[in-house]
């Protein structure tokens, strides 16, 4: 999944449940944590951060810290929810994430392998779904957004059609309720 996605994607739902959380417009920057994951990549050691071995102590870190500086774990907490959307999201996409790397190398993520048939041949209504809506899959973990085997080079998609759909889904939502939250104090009588 593209950099685009892996902020934006969480950021939305985060605002939307827990708007309150970002009265000031820095705390939308938390969302970079959702890449993370992804610098296991120039550190040469994919899936290194993909991997609940590493992420869990990460999040405890980042608990710890929030709390030592704030005395509360909410934005810590959410911090952490970011940087754990990241391989949620690469397992929805269909790659290989190894969840308990350096432990186990295997990989789990899920596909899509129903198709639509259409014509004659497809039944009495001249079209038929094969295969199962979902599958779960283990394997070797795929290296970065490399879809063919062949391909072993550690490459990262940086935007892509579902990250600019994330992005502009964001902007609506953040524009849209921050405009009826300023159109609602304009409406109130003193």
């Amino acid at each position: 999944m593209d950099a685009l996605t892996h902020v934006f994607l969480p950021l939305t739902i985060a605002y939307v449940l827990r708007r309150d959380l970002f009265q000031q417009p820095q705390y939308l920057l938390l969302g970079l944590f959702g890449l993370v994951s992804d610098l296991d990549k120039p550190l040469g050691v994919p899936g290194l951060l993909h991997s609940l071995v590493t992420l869990v102590p990460i999040c405890l870190i980042l608990i710890v810290i929030d709390y030592w500086y704030r005395d509360d774990t909410t934005y810590g907490l959410l911090t952490s929810a970011f940087v754990l959307s990241h391989p949620v999201l690469d397992i929805l996409e269909g790659v290989t994430v190894p969840l308990l790397y350096p432990l186990v190398a295997t990989g789990v993520g899920f596909t899509y392998p129903m198709t639509v048939v259409f014509g004659p041949d497809a039944g009495a209504l001249w079209f038929a779904l094969e295969g199962p809506p979902v599958a779960l899959e283990f394997g070797e973990p795929r290296l970065g957004h490399a879809t063919d085997p062949d391909v072993t080079e550690n490459t990262y998609g940086v935007i892509d059609g579902y990250g600019v759909a994330s992005t502009l889904t964001f902007l609506f939502v953040y524009g849209g309720l921050e405009w009826q939250e300023r159109r609602e104090r304009g409406n109130e009588s003193p």
